[in-house]
């Protein structure tokens, strides 16, 4: 059931507990169709710039965002969040890495052009925010994780998806997750491995079951981790708080302080 969350949006048939627990870690998020995962996966494999040539690395992540987007039966959010990484990805392709922000500012102002209401459409705004954190925060966060040994890379793509998309969530779900860090911290990573293996183990169950299950070990031993973890923190006294409304300013003034400390962060490396 969580595999299906995770790979397909589809979490109806999750467990109740398990839902509550995701809730109160603000992990929710990874178990709908956002278009979030999609981002997450295809940044995962932009960030092996380092590893192997950029253009071959940007080849594999719009590869995935293909292969995901079917994979998911081309749902409305995940070809939203498609078209939105896909644009922004490919300026990169022809070296036009500093102009991929904006290519994805204008790809997502020409969608609200075609239909307005999606930009009160949560999945909407978590696919943007988790795009424009992969292309424009990412790369900022790398400078500084990429000494950490092979989970480094993966790091800063879900560490920056998790910075942009935390109001979104504490403003639709009311409340604060205090191990909303830490949680994702330790479970993000996982979540780019356990699609790809996840997939592979689908499409594998269509030629040779046998090979498949071999496949979804992998795969089960990192949902394993993945709801020990969750279940762990969302136990604890203090997890959660519950926040009521708050004005725009709040975020706003939470988006101005991110950007003040990226900037800064960017220009001490430099």
């Amino acid at each position: 059931e969580l595999l299906s969350g995770i790979l397909l949006g589809q979490n109806k048939s999750l467990p109740a507990g398990l839902k509550l627990a995701l809730r109160d870690t603000s992990t929710l998020h990874i178990v709908v169709a956002s278009g979030q995962n999609l981002s997450m996966v295809a940044g995962f494999f932009l960030s092996l710039a380092g590893l192997i040539k950029r253009r071959q690395a940007i080849f594999l992540s719009l590869l995935a965002v293909v292969s995901y987007t079917l994979l998911t039966g081309a749902q409305v959010p995940i070809l939203r969040a498609a078209l939105m990484f896909g644009l922004a990805s490919l300026a990169t392709f022809f070296g036009r890495q500093k102009e991929g922000w904006w290519i994805l500012i204008v790809t997502a102002a020409l969608m609200l052009l075609i239909n307005p209401k999606w930009v009160t459409s949560l999945s909407f705004q978590l696919s943007f925010l988790a795009t424009f954190g992969v292309v424009v925060v990412a790369p900022v966060l790398l400078q500084y994780l990429h000494k950490i040994p092979i989970l480094g890379q993966d790091l800063a793509v879900t560490l920056a998806a998790q910075l942009l998309v935390t109001p979104v969530i504490a403003a639709n779900f009311h409340q604060v997750s205090l191990v909303s860090l830490i949680t994702n911290a330790l479970i993000l990573w996982t979540i780019p491995f356990t699609m790809i293996v996840g997939g592979v183990a689908l499409a594998l169950s269509l030629i040779w079951g046998g090979l498949a299950w071999i496949v979804g070990l992998a795969a089960s031993a990192l949902l394993t981790y993945f709801i020990y973890i969750v279940e762990f923190f969302a136990s604890l006294p203090f997890a959660w708080e519950y926040m009521g409304e708050q004005t725009w300013v709040v975020w706003v003034g939470y988006y101005l302080i991110l950007s003040g400390g990226l900037i800064s962060l960017s220009k001490i490396k430099k």
